[in-house]
């Protein structure tokens, strides 16, 4: 069988998800799928003179491109110790976190939007004149003048699903081009799971000949940028007065130190996304509203109707790292 290793990177000011295949015996689970060595001084996670450094599996899930009897393994990234997690492993922090929270029992709804880009124009950006028309028909818009690229699109949820994935959703967004899928579970699997969701995002783009990216603000201008809005409850959020619980959070998180805090872990470029346009609150504010999505943080009408529930950090870029934005909404609610 043939084996993915998947890992994200030490790249700053984001990080990018590696891959390489490794051969392995037929019918290989995961228990059995040993560590593997790669060139850390190429991915920015160790110096020259020391390079080696060990891919750790902690999840599998079988390859809907090569064929189920194959798997991707997505990994974490440790030194050569094979012991010590290199400081670009998010996971590892999440993870050890976790454990010093037994009973939380967190969930996390990412809503992750991407943008397709044709060479250096974004599809539904037509070469013979600059900009197509301004925004509003294209939100979950139908037909080949509103939207493009929906055929990598059905590909990729096919995909994920075929995979495993906990994907809820898909749509396409306001600005011409960009499109989002949604992701759910508890914070560690819907972490992992997004990962390997743009992983199989990247992968499928290779045979349409279309890049995905992230960029928060793909276009400049009066178009809107990309988020990974998201959605987070807990054991207590979710039960009677969780309200009131997640009115607590949100006052912790409204703290200048810890707005700080969580923009600083909520994705490069934040600062020309977050303007206070194009359903944003400016990334200098924080406020908070039901049904709110020029608000920071919003509540569900849902939530707010019955008194329990989950909210919505709209703050988060494309960008962001799953694995840093779930331990700063943990953060804030321990502090809560």
């Amino acid at each position: 069988m043939l084996a993915e290793y998947i890992w994200i990177d030490g790249g700053t000011p984001t990080a990018r998800v590696r891959s390489k295949t490794k051969v392995l015996p037929d019918g290989t689970t995961f228990g059995d799928c040993p560590f593997w060595s790669f060139d850390g001084s190429s991915t920015n996670q160790a110096e020259g003179h020391s390079s080696d450094c060990v891919l750790k599996p902690v999840r599998i899930v079988p390859d809907p491109i090569r064929g189920m009897d194959n798997i991707l393994v997505l990994c974490e990234v440790f030194h050569a110790d094979g012991v010590t997690p290199v400081e670009s492993n998010t996971r590892a922090v999440l993870r050890d976190l976790l454990d010093q929270t037994d009973g939380l029992e967190a969930w996390a709804g990412f809503e992750q939007e991407y943008t397709l880009f044709d060479g250096s124009k974004p599809l539904g950006f037509p070469s013979e004149r600059r900009f197509p028309p301004a925004q509003g028909p294209y939100y979950c818009g139908v037909g080949a003048d509103e939207v493009s690229g929906r055929a990598l699109v059905e590909k990729h949820l096919e995909l994920c699903l075929k995979a495993g994935l906990p994907l809820t959703g898909i749509n396409a967004e306001v600005m011409p081009g960009q499109w989002e899928f949604q992701v759910f579970g508890d914070v560690l699997e819907a972490s992992d799971s997004l990962w390997l969701a743009r992983w199989l995002l990247y992968r499928i783009g290779e045979d349409f000949g279309i890049s995905a990216t992230l960029d928060p603000k793909p276009v400049a201008g009066d178009w809107n940028g990309a988020g990974m809005h998201t959605n987070f409850s807990t054991k207590k959020t979710r039960a009677n007065e969780g309200l009131r619980v997640i009115e607590s959070i949100l006052s912790v998180m409204g703290q200048p130190q810890n707005i700080e805090r969580h923009l600083n872990a909520y994705g490069d470029g934040y600062e020309i996304r977050l303007t206070g346009h194009h359903e944003t609150c400016r990334y200098d504010e924080f406020k908070w509203g039901v049904s709110d999505r020029t608000a920071s943080v919003r509540i569900p009408l849902q939530t707010a109707n019955e008194g329990s529930g989950y909210f919505e950090d709209r703050r988060p870029n494309a960008n962001a790292d799953p694995y840093k934005v779930v331990r700063e909404l943990i953060y804030s609610t321990l502090l809560s």
